[in-house]
């Protein structure tokens, strides 16, 4: 679990995958504003570029929000590990393919107004297809779509997944098209 600023708080809940901490802010006015912190560990997202047209995007089924997500592989940084080795453990694990190269784009906060995750944004280039190895309780398959199709699905809501929609546009504003 991700630790920090707010270790001294109580903890709420524990869980396998979030501990939730109270936090006790002060007001403007003098008082104090409860509110809750999850604390969650960080994770990497990869942009899997297949060719100078086609990018490999995942159909995740997603529990929390009742629906499957097209949205790019991704996964959780385990204690002690590498953002660079886990994004290419994660790549392969959801995808099946490996990358010779994977390049460090940038990281952000997805939702920095109660959890502490951080998503480290990588590309990876020359693929090789191996088969997926997902968890037990992953339900995912993959879907090669061209540059224009996932601009068009991120522009009509299709794909509503953050973290896809950020890394992918990331991508096209600032890589010039060689290497994109």
């Amino acid at each position: 679990m991700a630790h920090g600023m707010h270790d001294d708080k109580a903890v709420i809940y524990q869980g396998t995958r979030v501990t939730l901490r109270a936090v006790a802010l002060p007001g403007r006015d003098g008082g104090v504003i409860n509110r809750e912190v999850a604390e969650v560990a960080d994770a990497v997202v990869i942009l899997p570029v297949l060719d100078d047209e086609h990018l490999v995007l995942i159909r995740n089924e997603r529990f929390a929000v009742g629906k499957t997500l097209l949205e790019l592989p991704a996964g959780t940084i385990e204690p002690g590990e590498d953002p660079d080795v886990c994004a290419g453990r994660e790549l392969e694990e959801e995808t099946g393919y490996a990358a010779d190269n994977i390049e460090r784009l940038t990281a952000y906060y997805p939702t920095p107004g109660f959890c502490t995750e951080k998503l480290h944004a990588y590309r990876a280039t020359g693929l090789t297809f191996h088969g997926q190895s997902l968890d037990e309780n992953e339900r995912i398959t993959t879907q090669v779509l061209s540059w224009d199709q996932t601009m068009e699905k991120i522009r009509t809501g299709e794909i509503e997944d953050a973290k896809t929609i950020a890394t992918v546009l990331f991508v096209r504003a600032f890589m010039k098209p060689s290497q994109v």
